[in-house]
């Protein structure tokens, strides 16, 4: 009881705190300039190992109100399939970058995405990710459309040079960024597979990125990986 009590009092402190930031200090520099923002299209290979981009295989298509969601929150957005040349194994993967990030991540969590597109969300969890000698902390799900499509799903998001999950990493993120005139970007970086598998899914999904990882432009790599990239 105490523990809760005290978790709550944190809790209520950022958020007054994230107020008076808002309300008192308005950041007016961007963290990343739009030229210096890094292109997906040409920073993410179409092929790597035995990864190959399929021609027209794009993850689900969200409606028109969920487009126009994702247009005010990302200023670029990346969905491609990539098929294993050797297995035949299709892991499908969306990137989105923000120039401005606040608030409006809590507007995209995926749960509340697939959700909106008429999927059922089961399995959903806070999860320690292995991404490239990188623990993330990311969240992870299974997305169902009765038992035509069961889509397990990796993702997380990345505020400035920070991996934030919890609505607190987000409270103090945006404190952080707040206090020193910066207005921060952001990425989401989402990978699923069709599959009635999910921990196997969740494997394959986390050695893809792995690999990915390698092989797209470095600075790419780094700011998804965020701060847990760093020693």
């Amino acid at each position: 009881m105490k523990r809760f009590m005290r978790l709550s009092l944190v809790i209520a402190t950022l958020m007054v705190l994230a107020a008076c930031a808002t309300a008192y200090l308005t950041p007016t520099k961007r963290l990343t300039r739009k030229e210096d923002a890094i292109d997906l299209e040409s920073a993410v290979p179409k092929q790597f190992g035995n990864w190959v981009m399929e021609t027209g295989g794009v993850p689900f298509v969200p409606s028109e109100d969920t487009k126009e969601l994702i247009a005010r929150i990302y200023d670029q957005t990346l969905n491609r399939t990539y098929v294993n040349s050797t297995s035949g194994e299709r892991i499908m993967l969306s990137i989105a970058y923000g120039g401005s990030q606040t608030r409006q991540l809590r507007a995209h969590r995926q749960e509340v995405c697939y959700t909106a597109q008429g999927f059922q969300i089961s399995q959903l969890e806070q999860a320690n990710l292995h991404v490239a000698n990188a623990n993330i902390r990311g969240t992870r799900m299974v997305a169902r459309q009765g038992d035509v499509r069961i889509e397990p799903v990796t993702y997380w998001f990345t505020m400035g040079d920070t991996v934030v999950q919890s609505y607190v990493d987000r409270q103090i993120a945006q404190l952080k960024y707040a206090m020193s005139g910066v207005i921060p970007d952001g990425y989401l970086f989402r990978v699923s597979s069709l599959s009635n598998n999910a921990t196997q899914a969740y494997a394959k999904q986390a050695a893809f990125s792995t690999e990915l990882m390698g092989q797209v432009d470095p600075r790419l790599a780094q700011r998804l990986l965020g701060g847990a990239s760093k020693p």
